[in-house]
């Protein structure tokens, strides 16, 4: 037991620390670190004066480690000083209570750190520190009264102090990055301690101002951390409020907010007609054309001040996302989101349609006179940003209300589109208009009308020509001549002359090459799968449905298949598109796969040798699919397939098994492979998979997919045998992959073997008797014949 109460690691510490300056130990630090942590037993049992099962060595190092720690804190050194805070985080953070209760010399101590020209990176230590002892002791009440209550107050007031701007300026203002942890320090404390900062909420609110929307008009460059952390604390602040007052002080931000936006916008959009009204009473402010676009001020309660569109815009941007991280954040108690406000200025931004030759003049904005051509060129470059952010906002909205967000689904779908459909070409728009419309497609995509589905058809073409695009399959758009009435083409100055090299050359350079990032990707896929789910499948165009399982099975999406599959779409004639042999062949080795391939029994999917539909239109670049047809001349599907699908027929009789599987026309299943031998007797042996009894004989007549003699002879020494059996039809069907290792899979002929009724009267037709027939569908394949998908 002395040897688990005593790690070796104690005694090599307090040896270290007394024989080594701290100078010396500094290149040492992770290892002393480690040790403390592996002295959490010593460091956090409880050292007793006296008793039977006490240690005295381990008492008497554990007091001389802290002894040590706290003289390195108090020291003359810069360096020991450093070397003492992080050596208290650490012995904090392994004693637990044993040592938050003699913490008091160590909080001092730092807070004494705070106050003195040490290093930044000794203070925003120091403050990490802080923060770690300030977080452990909430737990306890009595420490709280002893430690925390005398000592925050001291924090506060020396953080302020780092913030305060200096007096001249030869003096250097506070780095960034101890302004950040001290806004990251106090965002912390303030839920924690409320009452105890209260008295420095309005200092600290004023001291963030600053940094929540900086623009290219302040002094210098703001990291975009400094503004998530300033961000993050002015948000919390409203906890400091008096009780009861912390929800209205929450309102009374988000109010502030959007005015600040709306006032913000008028001197961006002012090179704008607007066409929209407020619906929460805001009334617009004239502009003055004189001056350039300026807003803020050099109150302290005010954003700092800002000239031209481009620091326009981004302050408007700021201002969303700040509004955004409102939205975001915890409150104390219960609070009331003013929708209508936060609507009305989203409503506002995604209303500005820029000009287009693509649209009509009156779907685009009206351009006000009285503004020169650059501003307007300005206005329309920073107008993608700021778009983007009302995205984000109306995302972290939904967030927010989860299911009560679905009422305003449908408007904020129709604004998601517009948007897009002005600036799909850059890549951040389509981004965030996947993930905006994923959520949006979820609330409101299964009560869509035929008209609102149809208006999706941008937002798909986007995402499959992205994921196209990443997969490597996206091809290059062709340039052709135009040619004019006398019959002479016109000589392009972008013409290239690469383009008459050899069709091998052309060949190599079918694709474009894409780089998109890992976030917009898999964001593009996840809208794919909810495009597929959600959305009414029967409303979803031929073509825009083959586009999307196209770009489901190029870019190898595992969700959006399967929603494929789970979600066919069905036409007038009862044919479905079913992709489940590519989901297979892709992901083989899958447990939802494979428990899908086994589970999913899809209904009849249309007549023999039908259309499986196009995969987009043959005219558009970004769903071309290579129709040609293979060796024998049969055309192929969109897949490259060209064996027809068979006609499937149900029983009259209810106590038939209906177990039939079936894929999309054209499709074979690779899911029910057999081994060449069993197929082979299967077509020249009598099917065991008939029932026989000894008053009846039944007779059978091959419609197989191949016309071998063996089958044929047969069948024919079977049909001779007994002339009065009433006629029967089996047909074989089953798909055979052919793989490097081929594995007979046992098929159950139970679920696959039809009862059906009498036989019909003399004179009906035998081909046409599907109702009454017995149907064995197995289809013969290999992929190393070469008259594969003749019959």
């Amino acid at each position: 037991m002395a040897h688990i109460a005593l790690p070796a690691e104690l005694r090599s510490l307090c040896r270290r620390l007394a024989s080594s300056k701290p100078e010396a130990l500094l290149g040492v630090l992770p290892a002393l670190l480690e040790d403390v942590l592996r002295c959490e037993v010593p460091l956090s049992k409880p050292q007793e004066a006296k008793g039977l099962d006490s240690t005295p060595e381990a008492s008497a190092l554990v007091h001389k480690l802290k002894t040590q720690i706290t003289t390195l804190l108090q020291g003359r050194s810069a360096a020991g000083r450093f070397l003492g805070v992080a050596l208290a985080k650490a012995a904090v953070e392994a004693g637990g209570w044993e040592c938050l209760r003699s913490s008091e010399p160590w909080v001092r101590a730092l807070l004494s750190i705070l106050q003195k020209k040490d290093p930044a990176v000794t203070k925003e230590a120091a403050l990490v520190t802080l923060v770690k002892i300030y977080t452990l002791l909430h737990e306890f009440p009595t420490l709280i009264r002893e430690i925390v209550t005398p000592t925050l107050p001291t924090l506060a007031t020396s953080c302020l102090q780092i913030l305060k701007p200096p007096p001249s300026t030869k003096a250097q203002a506070a780095p960034f990055g101890l302004t950040e942890t001290i806004f990251e320090t106090f965002s912390t404390l303030v839920p924690l301690y409320p009452t105890t900062l209260r008295q420095f909420a309005a200092k600290l609110r004023q001291d963030a101002r600053a940094f929540v929307a900086p623009t290219c008009s302040d002094e210098a460059f703001v990291p975009r951390s400094l503004v998530t952390a300033s961000r993050r604390l002015t948000v919390r602040l409203h906890m400091t409020a008096a009780k009861g007052g912390d929800a209205a002080e929450w309102n009374k931000q988000v109010s502030q907010l959007v005015r600040d936006a709306h006032s913000t916008a008028d001197q961006v959009f002012r090179a704008i007609v607007e066409t929209w009204e407020s619906s929460s009473g805001y009334v617009p402010q004239r502009p003055d054309f004189e001056q350039e676009p300026s807003g803020g001020s050099d109150k302290p309660d005010d954003l700092p001040t800002w000239s031209g569109i481009q620091a326009g815009s981004e302050r408007l941007v700021g201002l969303l996302g700040y509004l955004a991280e409102v939205l975001r954040s915890h409150t104390k108690s219960a609070v009331t989101i003013p929708i209508s406000s936060i609507m009305d200025i989203t409503t506002r931004i995604s209303s500005i349609v820029p000009p287009s030759a693509n649209k009509e003049r009156f779907e685009s904005a009206q351009m006000n006179a009285a503004v020169g051509r650059e501003e307007r060129d300005e206005l329309w470059s920073a107008l993608p940003g700021i778009q983007i952010a009302v995205m984000t906002l109306l995302s972290t909205l939904i967030n927010r209300l989860g299911r009560s967000f679905v009422p305003l689904a449908q408007e904020s779908l129709e604004q998601t589109l517009r948007m897009l459909g002005s600036f799909y070409r850059i890549p951040e728009v389509r981004h965030a208009t996947y993930i905006l419309a994923r959520k949006l497609l979820g609330l409101c995509g299964p009560t869509m009308a035929k008209i609102s589905v149809d208006g999706l058809d941008l937002v798909i073409k986007c995402c499959c020509r992205d994921l196209h695009g990443a997969s490597g399959h996206l091809r290059r758009t062709q340039q052709h001549t135009t040619t004019l009435q006398n019959g002479n083409k016109t000589k392009s100055a972008h013409q290239n002359a690469d383009a008459f090299l050899s069709p091998a050359g052309k060949a190599a350079e079918s694709t474009v090459s894409v780089s998109l990032s890992t976030a917009h990707i898999r964001a593009a896929e996840a809208l794919l799968a909810t495009l597929h789910s959600s959305v009414p499948q029967q409303h979803v165009q031929s073509a825009a449905r083959g586009r999307m399982l196209q770009a489901a099975i190029l870019a190898r999406s595992k969700e959006a298949q399967v929603a494929s599959v789970l979600h066919p779409l069905r036409d007038s004639s009862g044919r479905s598109q079913v992709i489940l042999p590519y989901l297979m062949r892709q992901f083989p080795h899958d447990a939802g796969v494979e428990l899908l391939r086994f589970n999913f029994r899809p209904m009849a999917t249309g007549r023999p040798g039908g259309e499986f539909g196009d995969f987009g239109d043959a005219n558009d670049d970004d769903a071309d699919v290579d129709m040609t047809g293979d060796e024998s001349g049969k055309p192929a599907t969109a897949f490259g397939h060209s064996r027809p699908q068979s006609t499937y027929m149900p029983s009259s009789n209810p106590e038939a098994v209906d177990e039939q599987p079936m894929f999309g026309v054209g499709l074979s299943d690779p899911s029910r492979s057999a081994a060449a031998a069993t197929a082979a007797a299967l077509a020249t042996t009598e099917s065991p998979f008939l029932a026989q009894t000894a008053a009846t004989t039944t007779t059978t007549t091959s419609t197989a997919v191949s016309e071998s003699s063996t089958t044929t002879s047969a069948l024919k020494r079977k049909n001779d045998a007994d002339e009065t059996s009433p006629p029967k039809r089996v047909e074989v069907e089953t798909t055979v992959i052919a793989s490097s290792v081929v594995e007979a899979v046992p098929q159950r002929p139970a679920s696959r073997a039809r009862v059906e009724a009498p036989a019909p009267a003399e004179g009906d037709d035998d081909d046409d008797s599907d109702d009454e027939s017995v149907h064995l569908n197995m289809e013969l394949d290999s992929e190393g014949s070469d008259d594969d998908g003749e019959e």
